[in-house]
């Protein structure tokens, strides 16, 4: 098939595509950054519609908030599946960049939607990334897909809507969008800017004392190979009950974030002082989020294969001195 990613260089996207192109699928990107991309400027129109080929994907060049360059980008590959990761990732950054995180995360998926609805009339599947952080402050668990959103932050704020918007686009017009709400990844390789990896190179550090937040929060964690598997089994399912539905990737299990840190100190050996509530709590604070996957377990056969403590121990690997 062939398969617009968005999003192709964040943690997830990369390793999507990999495996993609692993199994004979043509893949295309939209490249934000032109200063990297070997192109002087982002005014070589041509250049930006027809797309380069590198290692087997068609780089595109552009931004998700400018319609015409995302509608020149599809009309030109002409997709069969549209997966769109590109997002602005982090919840922290939301309450400090609200108006930028809008506009990525909810803009820029009205804009690739929409210019896939105008331009695509044979699009089977629009795979949006979502967030558990969608569910916000609940009070039964697991939650379910049909639970209220009661966002908690502007990310959370701006996955809602543009699901929301999917949601419009599928019930007025058909428009194939299958949309996952992820739980915390984890098992990035490069970035210890997330909890895990964070807490992991901490450790590593050689910091006889940590500082970290508040401990009491409790997360449901989904390792990243498994989070993967979620969406090359939607691109490549013929389940069309998908279409039009709202799907939790999660493990369905949780836990604190002081007993998540008990656990990493156990695989990595470490032995000094945690000093909790070290950084101002955020606003509206989750107490607790963890979701059912039973939706994706019946309709899509997906069900996480590695558990936390695999899942930990094989993070730590990545960062650990003695490798």
């Amino acid at each position: 098939m062939r398969i617009f990613v968005t999003g192709m260089t964040g943690f997830l996207g990369d390793q999507l595509a990999a495996k993609l192109t692993e199994r004979g699928h043509k893949l295309a990107t939209l490249a934000r950054n032109v200063a990297t991309s070997d192109r002087p400027t982002a005014a070589n129109t041509e250049a930006m519609i027809r797309g380069d080929k590198r290692n087997g994907v068609s780089y595109y060049y552009g931004d998700l908030s400018d319609y015409l360059t995302v509608s020149d980008a599809l009309t030109n590959f002409k997709p069969d599946v549209i997966i769109h990761l590109a997002a602005q990732t982090s919840v922290a950054y939301s309450f400090t960049h609200t108006l930028e995180v809008l506009n990525t995360n909810f803009i820029g998926t009205v804009n690739m939607a929409e210019a896939a609805r105008r331009e695509l009339p044979k699009l089977k599947k629009f795979i949006f990334s979502g967030s558990v952080e969608e569910y916000g402050i609940q009070t039964k668990f697991p939650s379910k897909e049909n639970y209220e959103l009661h966002a908690a932050s502007p990310y959370g704020v701006a996955k809602i809507a543009a699901e929301k918007f999917l949601r419009y686009l599928f019930e007025a017009y058909g428009f194939p969008s299958i949309m996952f709400r992820n739980a915390n990844s984890y098992g990035r390789k490069h970035n210890h800017q997330f909890v895990i990896e964070s807490i992991i190179h901490q450790m590593y550090s050689g910091k006889s004392l940590l500082k970290l937040g508040d401990p009491t929060p409790i997360r449901d964690f989904v390792f990243e190979p498994d989070l993967l598997a979620a969406y090359v089994m939607a691109t490549e399912s013929t389940n069309k009950k998908l279409l039009g539905e709202s799907i939790n990737i999660g493990t369905g299990k949780a836990l604190s974030i002081k007993q998540l840190v008990a656990q990493i100190a156990k695989i990595t050996g470490y032995k000094g002082k945690i000093h909790w509530n070290s950084f101002p709590k955020r606003a509206l604070e989750i107490p607790r989020l963890q979701v059912d996957n039973t939706k994706a377990r019946t309709l899509l056969k997906w069900t996480p294969k590695h558990s936390l403590e695999e899942g930990l121990k094989i993070t730590a690997s990545y960062y650990s001195p003695k490798k």
